[in-house]
Parts: C-alpha cells; sequence; structure tokens
C-alpha cells in the first residue's frame, strides 16, 4: 500500500502550469501531512511563530526577496516587536557607506540600494532617528561606488591617481572600468581617509573593485563569489565587535545568502553559515527564516521581474501548493527527519529542492502573489 502511495505521489510531483503538488489521491503521505501540520497564516498565528522564535534566539536572519512590497510591509510590523526583545541592529545587504546616508536629513548624494529610506526610517525609529549605528552596512557598494569614489578625491584633493578616478566616474559607474579603477586605487597615496559607519571608507571601495574586475570575466567570477561573501562576514563581524557583543540582531539579505549549509546551487553563499557557526562560538544561537514567491513581480532597478519561482525549484513548488493563506508559514525543522530517511539516490527532484530548503532554513514564507515595490524620489533626489 504504501509503494502504491509512493507512486501515485511521484506522478503527480510535476503538473503543467501549476508548480508542483504534493499528495497521492489515495491516501496522503507522510512528507504532505508534515507539510500541513507546520503551515500557519502569517497575518495571525504565523507571525506569533515567528517573534517567539525571534524571542528564542540572538540572530534572526531573514532571507528576503528584492524588490517586494510584502517583506517590507511584514519587517515594519515585525521590527517593532523584535525591538522589544533585544534586537538592536539589522545587518543589511549594503555598503557602510549607503547604511550612513539613511542618518542624514536626505541632503546626500540620490542613493539606490535593496531598501528604501522609509524602510531605514521603521528601522531607525524605535533609537530615537539620527546618530544610531542601528543599520550596519555589510556589504559591498553594488551599485554606485562613484560616490565613494568621489569623497576619497575630495578627501586627497592632491593625488592625481585619486582625481583620474573621479574623472572616469564623473557620470556613472562602469563595471568594465574596475579593473583601471583598482590599479588606480592601488597606486594612490592616500593621506585622508574615514570610516562610514564604522567602516574604512578606502577598504569599501577597494573590495568594491576587486570584485567587479573578477566579476567582468566569467572565468572569475567564482573568485568574485568568493571575496564578496569574505566581506560580507568581515564587516559583519567588525560591526559586532564594534556592538559589544550582546545586542541581538536581525541580519536582513536576499534569500541565497542565508541558508544554513552551503548554497552551491545559487553560487558560492556561505554567510548564513558563517553566522550560525559564529553563533555557537559566541554561544549564542540563530534561527534562519526566508521568503519566496509563488506569483506576482519584483521590482528589479525600475524593471519588473517575474517573483514566481515554483517553475525553477520544484521543492517550493510542494510546499506552495499546500499554503491555505494569502502568505503562509511553513516550519521546516519536522520535515527534516523525514525527508533524510528518503535515500537521496532516490529523491525527485522535489524532494531534493525540500531536502535543500529544509537543511538550509528553519522556516519559510510563501507569498502567494508578490507585488512590486514602488519606489518614489524625494525632494533631494534620495529614495523614499
Amino acid at each position: 500500500m504504501l509503494a502504491a502511495s509512493m507512486v501515485a505521489f511521484a506522478a503527480l510531483l510535476l503538473m503543467p502550469g501549476q508548480g508542483v503538488a504534493l499528495r497521492a489521491q489515495s491516501a496522503p503521505d507522510e512528507i504532505g501531512k508534515a507539510v500541513d501540520d507546520s503551515a500557519s497564516d502569517l497575518a495571525s498565528e504565523g507571525f506569533d511563530f515567528l517573534t517567539g522564535e525571534a524571542r528564542a534566539h540572538d540572530f534572526f536572519l531573514f532571507g528576503e526577496l528584492h524588490g517586494d512590497s510584502e517583506v517590507p510591509n511584514l519587517l515594519k510590523r515585525l521590527w517593532p516587536v523584535l525591538w522589544a526583545s533585544g534586537y538592536r541592529h539589522v545587518a543589511a545587504e549594503m555598503s557602510p557607506w549607503a547604511a550612513e546616508q539613511y542618518l542624514r536629513d536626505m541632503d546626500g548624494p540620490q542613493i539606490t540600494t535593496l531598501w528604501t529610506r522609509a524602510q531605514s526610517e521603521v528601522i531607525r525609529s524605535p533609537a530615537g532617528g539620527h546618530g544610531t549605528d542601528v543599520i550596519w552596512g555589510c556589504d559591498m557598494e553594488e551599485l554606485q561606488p562613484q560616490y565613494l569614489i568621489r569623497e576619497m578625491a575630495r578627501l586627497n584633493p592632491k593625488d592625481a591617481k585619486l582625481q583620474r578616478m573621479a574623472a572616469l566616474t564623473a557620470t556613472g559607474y562602469q563595471r568594465s572600468l574596475a579593473s583601471e579603477l583598482l590599479e588606480l586605487l592601488e597606486a594612490a597615496q592616500v593621506h585622508r581617509d574615514r570610516a562610514p559607519n564604522g567602516i574604512s571608507l578606502r577598504a569599501n571601495l577597494f573590495a568594491t573593485l576587486e570584485v567587479g574586475k573578477d566579476r567582468a570575466m566569467p572565468s572569475s567570477r567564482f573568485s568574485a563569489q568568493s571575496q564578496r561573501e569574505l566581506l560580507m562576514k568581515q564587516q559583519f563581524v567588525a560591526h559586532y565587535r564594534a556592538s559589544g557583543h550582546w545586542d541581538k540582531v536581525l541580519v536582513r539579505f536576499g534569500q541565497s545568502h542565508l541558508f544554513r549549509g552551503y548554497d552551491n546551487a545559487r553560487g558560492i553563499s556561505t554567510l548564513g553559515n558563517f553566522i550560525a557557526e559564529f553563533a555557537v562560538a559566541e554561544r549564542r544561537s540563530t534561527f534562519h527564516v526566508a521568503a519566496f514567491g509563488a506569483g506576482g513581480q519584483m521590482n528589479m532597478n525600475g524593471r519588473l521581474i517575474d517573483a514566481d519561482q515554483r517553475t525553477d525549484d520544484p521543492g517550493l513548488g510542494v510546499l506552495a501548493s499546500h499554503a491555505r493563506f494569502e502568505a503562509t508559514v511553513f516550519d521546516m525543522r519536522p520535515l527534516r527527519p523525514l525527508l533524510h530517511r528518503i535515500d537521496p539516490a532516490k529523491r525527485t527532484a522535489a524532494q531534493r529542492n525540500l531536502t535543500e530548503w529544509a537543511d538550509g532554513y528553519d522556516a519559510l514564507i510563501c507569498y502567494r502573489n508578490v507585488t512590486p515595490l514602488t519606489v518614489g524620489v524625494g525632494p533631494s533626489g534620495t529614495n523614499q
């Protein structure tokens, strides 16, 4: 009877145009029942589940979608609860320079990040706004390194190399310039530097250009990924050490970065695993949650892209087929022993993906319909 059930289950794994179904018609399988039992509504008990886990742990790792409205709306609701539970910082997928810009009263250059200014104000509000280090920039300057170059040139007006870099990027940064810019920076005589958000401006610019140089060639993209991951880890630790070691931290990066384990399928993404191991060394603990879309669109730098991840990932399709709510929270931990009972050589594609997600994340949030983030521009050109 069990064999027949599994055959029926396998036959239903892939359904054209509908993502993935999980249950056989004849009898519910064990994994499908566990998925159903682990599901809750983010609007009510699912939110209570997440906040309860946040209270129980010290690092709350949130692997987000990018360019959607749902995640910022959730964090707007979630952050005050986390703040009351001892969370004092958000480690963010932005450069230290960009994080510093959010402390200014919209009088700096136009900045483009994965956040908006309104999102930063939500995070800073409980801390009293200005003058806090509540946002930690823990990444390279992905989108506008020309501003870092201009600042280095301003701090060192007599250095011809830095002035040349500023001239090359006067109309904006292009990745094809990264190698030349890096050579100029290496040769520059930097007499003055500063530390936006507590991190050396020159060091962050140097790392940004190193990654950009390697990204420009397919043969060195592995090196680029590895260097970026190392930079994220180094900056996270630097911020953490400066904070005094005891504050709780929300870590907000893209979903591929915060797996427990190595997410080799999506690149060399090891930040989440590093923080999990770092927490053990600090006698602290982590909880990993990610959001994914089962429909709708996201806004990526002004371009709308498909937010339905079911087609590319049958494991997420399995979860989406069991999502009873507009936003469904799945506790992935009960699935781990069930999935690992299956011989790895005999796992279906859906089971392989489900195992990766269950091992990598403690919980997943399925949004049935993702809506693109609307980004406005304020009076000084800064993102709203």
